[in-house]
């Protein structure tokens, strides 16, 4: 191990162009990399995590608990609400001892800069991200799918698109408040999460319907199965809308589904006819659904 410098030795400067640098780098892992690294070389520091606000935002790939902790705040106002904490292992107590105000010293210089790194990366998940549900939005899905859609058409797959929406939400809203019609969002996007796959995605498009993506599947049937499953699993969800009288709301929900490039195989046109054979699976009755035919393509609103 090299022998560590002590603060009264060590150049000011360095840390100066360490805080440069890292408001260079553009995202979160770049920082947690290396800050790793600096820690390492100059103060055989191993294995660090960094929490801000006691949500990990940087974890290395072992568990906190097996790590010796030696704990420290960095304080980033006079009230005491933003706080950055770092937990690290050390192979000799005595190097951190020695060097520890140095470190702090570090860590207050460059507080500011990690934490604003931090705030844009939550800013910018918030864009993407529907915030009722936590579920992606519309927005992001466009921009997931100018990249996926051509990956697939290389490698010649198909994704199935399922368009969940739930039966007779607005009387929902009627009967009771928007607070229980929120509750039912947020149960369903639950239920929808726990059905897929990690891989697929979930995403609230507006109101009161829902997107499952759906990689790489063989045919309809794979697709169909899913939908199956997933207004099965929802229908046996009970949705606790008194809690004094433990009263339940049983919802059902319907499901169209359309399959790239099959059915469509353009953004716009993959909405619409998942749309249509959401529309049609509603007009079947509750807890239903659909695969869309290309037959299909007009529907009568009136």
């Amino acid at each position: 191990m090299n022998e560590l410098t002590n603060f009264n030795t060590y150049n000011f400067q360095t840390i100066v162009a360490l805080n440069d640098h890292l408001i260079g780098i553009k995202n979160l892992d770049g920082i947690f990399e290396y800050l790793s690294s600096y820690l390492k070389k100059d103060f055989a520091i191993d294995k660090i995590s960094i929490t801000i606000r006691n949500n990990t935002i940087f974890k290395n790939f072992e568990d906190e608990k097996d790590l010796k902790e030696k704990n420290f705040s960095v304080l980033l106002n006079d009230k005491d609400e933003l706080v950055i904490r770092i937990f690290f292992y050390i192979r000799e107590e005595e190097n951190i001892n020695s060097c520890f105000q140095l470190i702090k010293t570090t860590f207050k210089l460059i507080s500011q800069t990690v934490f604003n790194k931090y705030l844009e990366f939550k800013i910018f998940d918030m864009t993407l991200k529907d915030s009722l549900t936590g579920l992606y939005n519309r927005q992001y899905i466009d921009e997931y799918l100018k990249t996926t859609l051509p990956l697939s058409q290389r490698e010649d797959k198909k994704i199935a698109f399922l368009k969940v929406g739930i039966d007779h939400f607005k009387a929902v809203i009627d009967e009771f408040d928007y607070a229980i019609g929120d509750k039912v969002l947020k149960v369903l996007a639950k239920s929808l999460e726990e059905t897929v796959r990690n891989s697929d995605i979930v995403a609230r498009i507006e109101s009161d319907e829902f997107l499952v993506i759906l990689h790489n599947i063989s045919n309809e049937n794979n697709a169909i199965i899913v939908a199956d499953k997933i207004i099965n699993n929802f229908k046996d969800v009970k949705v606790v809308v008194n809690e004094e009288t433990n009263q339940t709301l049983m919802k059902t929900i319907c499901t169209g589904i359309s399959i790239y490039p099959d059915d469509a195989d353009k953004i716009d046109e993959i909405f619409r006819s998942s749309d249509i054979a959401l529309y049609e699976a509603k007009n079947k009755g509750r807890g239903q659904l659909f695969k869309f035919k290309k037959e299909d393509d007009t529907i009568e609103l009136f």
